[in-house]
């Protein structure tokens, strides 16, 4: 026998072998390293301008959103002075106050009421308190006398709901004027945020008259303000006194507030918006922009909460597309990273002549524990990948953007001659759904409308679902709401979608629905109720059951959207001039399989069986102290590799019923892999056989087919799952 067969350490490789192989090496891992440096000083790059952009879409969101309310609280401010310097100087008449207020409180708008308060006797001597306001009703004003509910000059004035609270009128009277803490008012019953400031003798004079003008506004009007501008997706907003008392919350509806109301933020947590560095938002435990602007000088903050990450979408209007970070950035970076390491490693070991069977060994673990490293980076990284976005979609996460929306198309149809929009309020509630098979979907909930009392043109409230082969809806509810009529139906239809379960297991798909107006070719043009939802944030899952279950996937946004759809057809309507532009409303739920049960479904049998035939490969030898233990056969091996194919194939075509899909999964690389493992195994098996076999499965009695076995087979599944996922 020869000495590189005596030999334990003997290299496979001659000497200008190894010269030719580290030679070819140096000048490749010198080309991707030169890759690499780009590749990372790329990523580098567009990390730093992605943060930039979005810390800039934060501060200018943030200052834009506190000067906006500051504007329209001056405007109300603007409205007390004027009543107050109306009233500085004239006779304390009863009929001439109340025309007074209704003169004043007509010329402005915004508030929920407007008055002022008398101090005891003020008006007659037969009249102990005189409090009149104009009180906002629907469209309307309605006067009333804040007296006539509790004596707002004593202990009553807060009720037993807010007893510590601070007493208004005595901070008026005072000579100070300023917005107060929020408090639940007996007059209005509900909790209301006072603005007062005191009467005066004269317009220019400090003497003051005993009285105080005051007002109210509610929870509501900061939403309406707040839902003004566009925070991004999952992005919200707080409203907080200078007592760090909440006003107003974007992620709790007014209900919550009000049962909060008396709960201050935590000092900790309010200092996190002072600092301008990246915190964690709430809702998505991601990375966050948090910033805090101060409101003019009533003592409030805007603080913000926006994500550190940019979408394709932004809120940098009118300007040029900037390179930002995405998900394919990453994963490139992770494969140039552990194609450079398995070079350099390799050329390290070429240099250092460790050709040994012992360091073959160490080499081959090496490669194939920076091959797992790799492959299971690119996973965690896929699984926890922000939303993709859906292109050609306009996602409705907060008023503004409605809004936006609404200007723009007015705008467009007029110019193109089109019948003026209408635009209905339209809501979903999800109460279930269930996945038929791999492309129907059965769903069921209740979706309402609204609208105003008082529209000229007659139209009969109805919903399309045209993606339905089954519709079941039945009328629920029909009531008034303030000037409005809201109608609602529960549902109950069979939607037939196409998703895409290219990326199986770590898959997110999106179930839409999607909706018509009955009578779409008046050119009725649906739109999310916002009066609905506590809130539109994706992340909170408005219009969806709290305690939804939907077997293997977990529910991670739900959103409204407008997409515009063109049509071939005027579906035998004359009138009907929007096909070529129709917007439509779509409601989304955007849902992520739990990996747990595909990993023991199919990767877990995968993996035992890939081991299951390394074992055979371990056994595959000619020397007889082998043959004695493991008793190598050729049939048996073969016999061996086709038990475990058709284990394989009944595992594959079970998958492909259960997906229904035309196209190839990612799991499904796997089973490829497998099959073309086991037939390289088989013809190992027989090539090795003959008598003499090749000289490369001569070495070591088939030393090579095991030494390479996991490493070429990780390597594919590491290149498939870099490509696939890029």
């Amino acid at each position: 026998m020869s000495e590189l067969k005596q030999s334990p350490h003997a290299s496979p490789f001659s000497r200008d072998t190894s010269a030719w192989l580290r030679n070819l090496l140096g000048v490749g891992t010198l080309i991707v390293f030169c890759f690499f440096i780009w590749s990372s000083f790329d990523l580098m790059h567009k990390s730093r301008n992605t943060l930039y952009l979005s810390e800039q879409q934060a501060i200018l969101t943030t200052e834009k959103m506190a000067h906006s309310i500051h504007d329209h609280l001056k405007e109300l401010i603007l409205a007390a002075d004027e009543l107050a310097e109306n009233l500085a100087g004239m006779p304390l008449d009863q009929e001439a106050v109340e025309f007074t207020l209704k003169k004043s409180a007509l010329n402005h708008a915004g508030y929920y009421a407007l008055g002022v308060a008398f101090d005891l006797y003020q008006i007659s001597p037969q009249l102990r308190l005189f409090a009149p306001f104009l009180r906002k009703n629907a469209t309307t004003y309605q006067l009333d006398r804040l007296d006539q509910h509790y004596d707002y000059t004593g202990n009553a004035v807060y009720g037993d709901r807010n007893s510590n609270a601070r007493n208004w009128y005595q901070h008026a009277s005072t000579g100070r004027s300023g917005w107060l803490e929020p408090y639940y008012d007996l007059a209005y019953q509900q909790v209301t945020i006072k603005y007062v400031t005191p009467l005066r003798a004269h317009a220019q004079s400090e003497d003051l008259k005993k009285g105080v003008v005051f007002l109210d506004i509610g929870i509501e009007w900061f939403r309406h303000h707040i839902e003004n501008h566009d925070v991004g997706d999952n992005g919200y907003a707080i409203i907080v006194n200078n007592n760090g008392q909440i006003i107003y919350h974007g992620l709790k509806g007014p209900k919550k507030i009000i049962s909060e109301l008396h709960q201050s933020i935590s000092p900790s947590y309010l200092a996190d918006f002072s600092t301008g560095s990246p915190g964690i938002n709430e809702l998505t435990g991601r990375s966050a922009w948090l910033h805090k602007f101060p409101i003019g000088e009533t003592g409030w903050y805007v603080l913000t909460v926006m994500n550190t990450e940019l979408s394709n979408k932004n809120l940098f209007y009118n300007q040029p597309d900037h390179p930002v970070i995405h998900k394919s950035d990453i994963h490139y970076w992770i494969l140039t990273t552990v194609i450079l390491l398995l070079m350099i490693y390799s050329w390290i070991a070429l240099i250092k002549h460790q050709h040994s069977i012992t360091h073959l060994l160490r080499h081959a673990f090496i490669f194939s524990l920076l091959l797992t490293l790799g492959i299971i980076t690119i996973w965690i990284n896929e699984y926890f990948a922000a939303s993709p976005v859906q292109n050609n979609s306009l996602t409705l996460s907060n008023r503004a953007i409605v809004e936006q929306f609404q200007d723009d198309y007015t705008i467009s149809a007029l110019n193109e001659s089109k019948h003026p929009p209408f635009y209905v309020p339209t809501g979903l509630f999800i109460q279930s759904i269930e996945f038929l098979n791999a492309s129907n979907t059965a769903v069921s909930g209740y979706v309402w409308q609204r609208y105003p009392k008082s529209y000229e043109e007659s139209i009969e409230p109805g919903v399309i679902f045209p993606e339905a082969i089954q519709t079941a809806l039945t009328e629920a509810y029909t009531h008034e709401e303030n000037n409005e009529i809201v109608k609602g139906w529960y549902f109950e239809v069979t939607l037939r979608e196409t998703f895409d379960y290219r990326g199986y297991p770590f898959d997110r798909q999106f179930l839409w629905i999607r909706l018509w107006h009955k009578e779409f070719t008046k050119n009725i043009i649906l739109v999310p109720d916002f009066k609905a939802f506590d809130s539109l944030n994706p992340s909170t899952l408005p219009g969806v059951e709290k305690d939804f279950v939907l077997s293997e996937w977990s529910l991670s946004r739900a959103y409204f959207d407008i997409r515009i759809n063109k049509y071939n057809s005027n579906f035998g309507n004359t009138r009907f001039t929007s096909h070529d532009k129709m917007p439509e409303l779509y409601f989304n739920i955007e849902i992520s399989r739990n990996i747990l049960n595909p990993f023991i479904a199919h990767l877990f049998p995968l993996a035992v069986v890939l081991l299951m035939l390394y074992g055979i490969v371990l056994t595959i030898s000619k020397q007889e102290t082998n043959l004695t233990i493991t008793g190598f056969n050729v049939s048996a091996v073969i016999a061996a590799c086709s038990a475990l194919f058709f284990i394989l194939l009944i595992m594959h075509v079970q998958l492909r019923d259960e997906l229904a899909v035309n196209t190839i999964v990612y799991l499904e690389y796997f089973y490829l892999i497998s099959y073309v493992t086991i037939l390289m195994v088989t013809v190992n098996t027989v090539l090795f056989s003959y008598d003499p076999p090749l000289p490369i499965l001569a070495f070591k009695d088939n030393f090579i087919p095991k030494l390479i076995y996991w490493p070429v087979l990780l390597l594919w599944i590491f290149l498939i799952t870099a490509i696939l996922f890029s």
